[in-house]
């Protein structure tokens, strides 16, 4: 984001794609920011990466020692497959690809003279020298953007994701640490794990509980009914309403009374 913010000083004479994901020969490859002028176009890795990092050759690690993956790697695997991706498209255009560190408390030691690899204190000579470039666009870039968006993806789709239906789920509030759903009360304001004696406060395992209701079943509202099934009743309606009441606002009442 703090990079996009330099690119709205850019003439209209650019075009700037945000956040791309595309499929190309069965692979993913994603994008930053991909950036259209008239002659070529620039792909924009952004790394906010905070700290002290050093490379000796190939390796890039933290100064502690740490291996780091090789993000010029990764940059050439982007500009090689957006390369293949635009040419089966009938779309041939130069590339020029860039590693940009935007963090100001970045410092990358012995860094070789590397032109790609923009660094905190280059960044506002780097784009400068980008915006005195002619650059005039016509039909034929605004189709090239159309064919890139209609390719985008908004997210990696997860081939491991299970289908599940809420019916065919285990209701209950499940133990934090061994997750077990043998919990009792211990007395009113906590629950107990009858097979790792994990004692937990009563609020905050409504609200565990409601955390994983609403990644499963995002289209369903929270109301104190779903939440009280959920829970498999294992709590009152009360303590379930003052839990939602105290952390999240109410919306409507009545039947049409939910929780956002």
């Amino acid at each position: 984001m703090k990079f996009d913010e330099l690119l709205q000083s850019f003439s209209e004479e650019w075009l700037f794609l945000n956040g791309l994901l595309i499929e190309y020969n069965n692979s993913f490859f994603q994008i930053d920011t991909l950036g259209i002028a008239q002659d070529s176009l620039y792909i924009f890795d952004v790394k906010y990466f905070e700290g002290d990092f050093t490379i000796d050759g190939e390796l890039w690690k933290y100064v502690s020692g740490t291996p780091l993956k090789n993000p010029l790697h990764q940059l050439q695997r982007c500009e090689s497959l957006l390369k293949r991706f635009l040419q089966e498209k009938g779309q041939h255009f130069p590339i020029k690809s860039y590693l940009v560190f935007n963090h100001p408390h970045f410092t990358l030691y012995q860094a070789p003279p590397n032109q790609t690899i923009i660094l905190p204190s280059q960044i506002n000579r780097f784009m400068t020298k980008l915006k005195h470039y002619k650059s005039t666009l016509n039909d034929k870039h605004r189709k090239l953007a159309d064919i890139i968006l209609a390719e985008n993806h908004p997210h990696y789709p997860n081939a491991y994701m299970p289908k599940y239906q809420y019916s065919e789920l285990t209701k209950g509030i499940h133990c934090s640490k061994c997750h077990s759903f043998c919990l009792k009360k211990l007395h009113p304001g906590t629950l107990i794990c009858q097979s790792c004696s994990y004692e937990e406060n009563i609020e905050n395992a409504i609200l565990r509980s409601l955390q994983d209701f609403r990644l499963l079943f995002p289209e369903r509202k929270v109301t104190t009914n779903e939440i009280f099934e959920w829970c498999k009743s294992l709590l009152s309606k009360k303590q379930i309403q003052r839990t939602l009441s105290k952390n999240f606002k109410r919306k409507s009442y009545g039947k049409y009374s939910h929780y956002v």
